[in-house]
């Protein structure tokens, strides 16, 4: 499934100071931006041909130490997401968007002996897949 994909593609399209991948930061870069998708994403339906509405939950993790800079990005992105107008669609036909909701606004979650702030902002999306 390329959900992942299209949203480091969908969010990279808003020409932020910085490229979002999807991966964890490594703390060598500042500023640095990942996309993660979190373990505890679940089938919300299946029907008895094994399509599936799955919710994906992902975080967007971002550190630097220009605290202004990181909240404007994480802004953006949390805009982009949470507008009713946001819609994906699957490059391989692995997945039909249904929704995406955030789920926390960009959050401090600490701060490193360089001076350097963590961030995170939190998200769902909803598809339907198909067997």
């Amino acid at each position: 499934m390329d959900l992942t994909e299209r949203l480091v593609e969908k969010i990279n399209s808003l020409d932020l100071p910085v490229t979002v991948y999807s991966a964890a930061l490594t703390g060598k870069e500042d500023p640095e931006i990942g996309l993660l998708v979190l373990p505890n994403s679940q089938v919300i339906s299946e029907d008895l041909v094994g399509n599936k509405v799955v919710e994906f939950i992902y975080e967007v993790v971002m550190r630097g130490t220009d605290e202004a800079l990181i909240n404007n990005t994480l802004w953006q992105i949390a805009n982009l997401i949470g507008n009713e107008d946001f819609y994906l669609e699957s490059a391989d036909g692995s997945f039909v968007f249904d929704q995406a909701q955030v789920a926390s606004f960009p959050t401090l979650t600490g701060a490193d002996l360089n001076n350097a702030l963590n961030y995170i902002l939190d998200f769902t999306v909803q598809v339907e897949t198909f067997n």
